[in-house]
């Protein structure tokens, strides 16, 4: 897996965070009979062939263009800074990403109206469909800590709807903590803010071992521990969950905690639903852990994503244990 690398470089300074890179940072003047413009060259050596890497160049000076050459001697000509504004002050970036970019030296020319700061700052992505996402912060985060993981091919697949047992184990890594003997626990401050404190007491009693057990389903410990804190779960754990299955699931966690009953949040579409899952989804959009959508609805028979099952479980972690 790509780790995360996010290099930033401040006009002849340079911020470096993560794997040591060579780099280098001119700034020339052109001639005055030939132009009014400047140009500034600014040079990133990537050490190493990645799937994918984005280059930013930000400046304050007005618009700019920008020339890429590659290591292979090839140039990309001719990107032109958008302008963007950021409490009343006024930008202009070029943002260019590459797959499967080649390792070597990446020049930057930049043709601008004056002399100035203009900051380059690349990023290497942990997965090349993340670049952008809303959820990337969150997943990174689970990423960083072993609760979640992409796949082989450098993806995280975060439109991807979230099946009943990838959602019992995203649930189980998140309240529990890895022991010194490999094993895990329910998290402390998650079992001494419970109202049942029997409950409590036989949680923290419990150790799970999740490791590969052959002709074991790779599941059927995850949701054996999701039995052991008497949380709501579809029958059917290979088919995506529905957002209604999701605010069932999220309202039994948070009742663990907490017993009480928030003020009714009705959506146009929940009418119909049981009254379980009326009190279930009021209870997640209360506390602003799963709520609906802006034209008032709740839709609770969408499948949730990959990347919303971990926005919603970073929700409700942050209640559970602040």
């Amino acid at each position: 897996m790509l780790k995360h690398r996010h290099i930033v470089y401040f006009g002849l300074a340079a911020l470096l965070l993560g794997a040591c890179v060579g780099m280098s940072n001119g700034i020339r003047k052109a001639s005055a009979e030939v132009s009014e413009t400047v140009t500034i060259v600014k040079e990133y050596e990537l050490t190493n062939k990645v799937d994918y890497v984005e280059f930013m160049i930000e400046g304050s000076q007005g618009e700019f263009v920008v020339t890429v050459q590659l290591p292979d001697g090839h140039r990309v000509d001719n990107l032109e800074g958008k302008r963007t504004t950021l409490d009343s002050q006024e930008n202009w970036r070029v943002s260019w990403g590459m797959e499967k970019a080649a390792s070597g030296r990446y020049t930057f020319t930049i043709t601008a109206p004056q002399s100035g700061y203009y900051n380059l700052s690349v990023d290497i992505p942990l997965f090349r469909d993340m670049v952008g996402h809303w959820g990337r912060e969150e997943v990174s985060d689970y990423v960083r800590r072993g609760i979640v993981s992409g796949y082989g091919d450098g993806t995280f697949r975060p439109d991807s709807a979230v099946t009943g047992e990838e959602l019992a184990k995203l649930l189980v890594m998140t309240l529990t903590d890895e022991l010194p003997n490999g094993k895990r626990q329910w998290r402390r401050e998650f079992r001494w803010r419970m109202t049942n404190e029997e409950r409590a007491n036989l949680l923290g009693q419990q150790e799970y071992d999740f490791a590969a057990d052959h002709g074991v389903v790779w599941s059927k410990p995850y949701v054996a521990a999701i039995d052991d804190l008497g949380v709501h779960m579809p029958i059917s754990l290979k088919e995506p969950m529905s957002r209604q299955d999701v605010a069932l699931m999220i309202a039994d966690v948070m009742r663990l905690i907490d017993d009480k009953h928030p003020k009714e949040h009705t959506y146009k579409d929940t009418s119909s639903l049981s009254r379980e899952s009326q009190d279930a989804i009021s209870l997640a959009s209360h506390f602003a852990i799963f709520g609906g959508y802006p034209n008032g609805t709740f839709q609770p028979a969408r499948a949730v994503t990959r990347a919303e099952a971990v926005k919603v479980l970073s929700r409700l972690e942050s209640y559970l244990t602040s």
